[in-house]
């Protein structure tokens, strides 16, 4: 933490409290007491530190294994004319299968809202 020596490492208690009333603690955000008696927020997975508490929720995002990989990186280097025509032909076919299912969801809400609508229910 900036060559500071960390004094204390514990779990950030959150604004919200449990139905009971006690402290719901965020035990994935830290709260840092450092050498020099300030206090900075860390990622419990990495260094990463804010003075912002609020800083800290959506950075742990980063370390969240149930999101997607990235399937597609960027190239490196220069395309060679086939591979540039592999990937727009890859392109069209997702594209084109995204809108056929964009058009199979349009077709369902309609059926369902006229369904609702006959059932008399309007939600």
């Amino acid at each position: 933490m900036g060559g500071l020596e960390v004094i204390a490492d514990e779990p950030t208690p959150s604004p919200i409290k449990s139905r009971d009333g006690a402290a719901v603690l965020w035990t994935q955000t830290r709260t840092l007491l450092l050498g020099d008696g300030s206090t900075v927020y860390g990622c419990q997975h990495c260094d990463y530190t804010s003075p912002n508490v609020n800083a800290i929720r959506p950075h742990l995002q980063a370390h969240n294994s149930r999101r997607g990989k990235k399937t597609t990186t960027a190239p490196t280097g220069d395309l060679t004319l086939a591979e540039l025509v592999a990937r727009l032909a890859e392109l069209d076919k997702v594209t084109a299968a995204l809108d056929e299912w964009r058009t199979r969801a349009l077709k369902a809400e309609k059926a369902l809202r006229t369904l609702r609508n006959l059932l008399g229910d309007r939600t």
